[in-house]
């Protein structure tokens, strides 16, 4: 056995002689290694990663996640996340706040980016009052949040197209973090949603988009839901075009809204649901832009939609209305 191999690596190295696949410098050893890894049953050291497996599902009977089981929190201000050089070509810090329940002991918690609005002008940063209502509302049931700062300007309408790139890539910089950061603060990072109010939830929904659509180039787990609340894009001026690859959504929007229109969110749920994209539209009757008096209501449809998700995934079909159970899915899938 052992001279018919040697007689076939001899005759492997006459032909690579003419026509040799192999760069220079690779010797007769290395050659007779990669020869023989298959007889060695060894392809897993040079095959493609395999893509992300989906967690496990919550327990549908569980309370955590959807009901306040924490009273107190762990709040850690001011952590800088990313350098940029903002619209006068200066260095800008950005940082972002994270709130987590005290004394929990679960390492592979659901994670939340809430994305502040305000006109992507200076005036609101990541403490805006609704922010962070949402981020301790949603560290009380069980979740990690956290709420970026993102660079702003002045006039962001003379180039709205490019203010909101860089609201998106820093905020898309946001959730790298999250997920590089995911052992330290305790989170899952295939389990990561995205929420954001007014200019945040314009940049949430580019954000997904890109984010989605890179992760399925990639194999890996993206943004596993999105929280609109008032912020749907007028049209084309989304980083992008509304595929299957989005997110399941929900959608709160007062029907008054006279800063950003309520028709907005119905253009992007009918898009949505064009394409198959689990959704629910959440409309306050008569409330206008930034409805902070019905903060508990939308606290609520917030958190069922979120436990819907991560109970029991909807595959690609339109969710019930806010507030209510899901179906069945028969094929169990």
């Amino acid at each position: 056995m052992g001279k018919k191999l040697f007689l076939f690596s001899m005759t492997l190295r006459k032909t690579t002689s003419i026509h040799d696949p192999y760069p220079p410098g690779i010797t007769r050893t290395i050659r007779r290694f990669l020869l023989f890894l298959p007889l060695a049953g060894w392809y897993p050291l040079f095959a493609a990663p395999p893509a992300e497996t989906a967690p496990p599902a919550v327990d549908p009977q569980s309370a955590r996640y959807q009901s306040v089981l924490f009273d107190k929190l762990e709040v850690t201000e001011d952590v800088v996340f990313r350098t940029a050089l903002n619209r006068k070509g200066n260095a800008e810090e950005l940082k972002l706040d994270i709130y987590r329940p005290a004394g929990d002991t679960e390492t592979q918690r659901p994670a939340l980016l809430w994305i502040h609005g305000g006109g992507f002008q200076p005036g609101n940063d990541k403490r805006q009052k609704y922010i962070v209502a949402m981020a301790t509302e949603f560290a009380r049931r069980g979740y990690v949040c956290m709420a970026p700062d993102y660079r702003v300007r002045e006039n962001p309408k003379t180039d709205f197209q490019g203010t909101l790139q860089d609201a998106v890539e820093d905020c898309r910089a946001a959730l790298q973090w999250m997920r590089a950061e995911s052992r330290t603060y305790g989170l899952d990072p295939k389990r990561i949603a995205v929420g954001g109010g007014s200019a945040g939830g314009m940049t949430a929904v580019s954000l997904v988009l890109l984010e989605n659509n890179q992760a399925v180039r990639s194999g890996r787990a993206g943004v596993f839901a999105l929280i609109n609340l008032w912020g749907s894009p007028a049209e084309g001026t989304m980083l992008g075009t509304v595929n299957r690859n989005f997110p399941p959504t929900l959608i709160v929007h007062g029907t008054a809204d006279t800063t950003v229109p309520f028709s907005q969110s119905e253009l992007l749920a009918g898009q949505l649901k064009e394409v198959g994209v689990a959704n629910q539209l959440f409309p306050l009757s008569g409330a206008p832009h930034t409805p902070m008096q019905h903060l508990p209501a939308i606290v609520d449809a917030c958190a069922k939609f979120l436990f819907d998700i991560l109970t029991q995934p909807p595959p690609g079909t339109e969710l019930p209305p806010a507030g209510q159970t899901a179906p069945p899915n028969p094929a169990g899938n």
